[in-house]
């Protein structure tokens, strides 16, 4: 089947970012598979305060920021290095089978927003790396595998499988666009980069307008070879549903370049002038799409091209 669009609908991929502790570093990627929870080791760990027992994000420690995160697949190894920390932290990438008499490997069960979200205890050894980094007592989590974490709201229709997350907020993917993050910076004092807002995806254009991406409903991609206006739909071409913005916290107003959170309030300030612009949370600021796959299993590549396939009204009518 052949179909024509117009080169304000066609889109390429030009960044692909996991992060698999949420709230440090993330890893740029050339290509991942999409999974059930997004891209490979996307958000698969998460500290957790051992006081409180709540996720711990940049929003109380933006020191987080400064953790770099390796990802070593042949050696089973994710490795974590940050400053002032003279020895790197490894775990492994997949974990032996966990047993009642493995205390290292306890079950924790975890508030992330409106879920409980069960985890496996990383060990002794994670725990004190980050407690003395952070200087608070923490822990780090590993999502369980055997417990699936459903997305419950804003789950779009076309869906084959239901969406599901790790330690994400809600959606398994986020996605922002180069025009729309260029936009902001227009209007900002210090320009932001993409990795500010956390995407997963990131998509350019050159005739692509800012915030378009807030009018999709689905997007089709297909491998980069395909350079011409005439889009051939193929096998391995797939969709990504899109189903709210985003609405952001604090968080874009940790400095990346030095874990501090940024006295002035900025960008989050001047966000608030012109992008709260969600109806239905008119005092929410919003930047970038809340998405999931129509189902798991494709690969995403830099450089595959993106065709919105169609077009619709976002409006959050309950929490996301």
């Amino acid at each position: 089947m052949a179909a024509s669009a117009s080169a304000t609908d066609v889109w390429r991929v030009s960044a692909l970012y996991t992060y698999p502790v949420k709230s440090c570093q993330g890893v740029l990627l050339a290509a991942s598979e999409i999974g059930r929870t997004g891209l490979q080791y996307d958000r698969q760990w998460m500290i957790v305060s051992t006081t409180t027992g709540r996720f711990v994000t940049q929003r109380q420690q933006p020191r987080l920021a400064l953790i770099q995160v390796q990802i070593d697949q042949q050696a089973n190894r994710l490795t974590l290095q940050a400053p002032s920390m003279p020895q790197k932290l490894h775990v492994p990438l997949i974990a032996p089978p966990t047993t009642a008499s493995t205390t290292d490997q306890q079950q924790h069960s975890v508030r992330v927003w409106y879920d409980t979200v069960s985890g496996i205890c990383c060990g002794a050894s994670a725990a004190q790396w980050l407690t003395e980094y952070i200087g608070k007592p923490v822990r780090l989590l590993r999502k369980d595998p055997e417990t699936p974490r459903h997305v419950s709201r804003y789950v779009p229709a076309d869906c084959t499988e239901r969406p599901q997350a790790a330690f994400a907020d809600v959606f398994p993917l986020h996605l922002t666009t180069t025009p729309s993050l260029r936009h902001v910076n227009a209007r900002l004092a210090r320009p932001l980069e993409h990795l500010n807002f956390r995407p997963n995806i990131v998509l350019d254009s050159e005739t692509g307008q800012a915030y378009d991406e807030e009018s999709w409903k689905a997007v089709e991609f297909t491998g980069h070879e395909h350079q011409g206006q005439q889009r051939q739909r193929r096998q391995e071409s797939w969709r990504l549903l899109v189903a709210s913005r985003t609405p952001r916290c604090s968080m874009p107003n940790v400095d990346l370049a030095t874990g501090q959170m940024h006295k002035d309030g900025e960008p989050m300030a001047t966000l608030r002038t012109f992008r709260c612009v969600d109806p239905g949370k008119p005092t929410f600021v919003c930047f970038g799409m809340q998405a999931a796959p129509q189902h798991s299993g494709p690969t995403i590549r830099i450089g595959d091209l993106a065709w919105v396939v169609a077009r619709g009204h976002h409006e959050l009518t309950e929490p996301l």
